[in-house]
């Protein structure tokens, strides 16, 4: 580590010079805003991963999900869950994966949730697990009936990258279930049925520009394939788990850790 550089990094978080190299204390830092100890003021939005079991082992995966992945959340987990929405008030339940949809309580949990109060989902779907199985087919059906929000990742509009990144096949899987998705609703223009797309980079680098990407894949994929979505998130892959072990392989984690620093 470049401990030289640290430092004018932390000299700038920290507001000036630390004494002896040491690193300033997180409370210390957020003591000197007047707001600390940090306090919730409500509980709007509950994210729950409901396992690490995934029809997809991507290159970048943060949680190291695959088909070999048996952790999974069981329904009395589940069933406490659902007390924690009843007793704070939650209003959004977004639900993450793995592929969420693989919980074999997954619809279960959607539905008892929507009785508990929640009012808005979001599910983080892979695509491809639409077209898995037979027993995945509806739903997009699924996903209408309880207006939920489907944020999809899409690592580009060529089969080429996007293959690369996800595995063989995955693109046209993708494509596919976009499709049947807009067929149903989502990701029309004027529709309530939210349709988002997010982009990751496939190496060790960082996204271009957000809007000007969304642009290149809303006319990619309206013009190859009549696919509409609403709006492209852009992130930046954290150095962690699969992606971590690529970048030791690839003797690019030393580089990529001062990509984002440097940013």
């Amino acid at each position: 580590v470049d401990l030289a550089q640290t430092n004018r990094q932390l000299e700038i978080l920290n507001g000036g010079p630390f004494a002896n190299g040491e690193l300033p204390k997180f409370k210390d830092m957020i003591a000197k805003t007047g707001q600390f100890p940090i306090r919730p003021k409500k509980l709007e939005v509950l994210q729950i991963n409901v396992g690490y079991m995934c029809n997809q082992v991507c290159e970048h995966c943060h949680v190291d999900a695959g088909p070999d992945r048996k952790e999974i959340m069981t329904r009395k987990t589940m069933e406490q869950c659902l007390e924690v929405i009843r007793h704070n008030g939650a209003h959004t339940l977004d639900l993450t994966g793995g592929a969420p949809e693989m919980n074999p309580d997954f619809r279960w949990f959607v539905d008892e949730a929507s009785k508990a109060g929640i009012e808005d989902f979001i599910v983080r779907s892979n695509l491809t697990i639409i077209r898995a199985n037979k027993k995945y087919y509806d739903l997009p059906e699924f996903f209408k009936s309880h207006n939920v929000h489907v944020i999809s990742s899409m690592p580009h509009y060529t089969r080429g990258k996007t293959d690369k990144q996800r595995g063989e096949g995955v693109f046209d899987k993708s494509i596919k279930a976009l499709q049947e998705l807009n067929a149903v609703g989502y990701g029309i223009t004027e529709s309530k049925l939210r349709l988002d797309l997010v982009y990751n980079p496939s190496g060790a680098f960082l996204p271009g520009d957000q809007n000007a990407m969304e642009r290149d894949f809303k006319k990619a994929l309206k013009e190859d394939f009549g696919i509409y979505f609403h709006n492209l998130f852009a992130i930046t892959n954290l150095p962690i788990a699969r992606f971590l072990d690529y970048l030791i392989a690839s003797e690019n984690y030393e580089d990529y850790m001062y990509t984002l620093i440097e940013a």
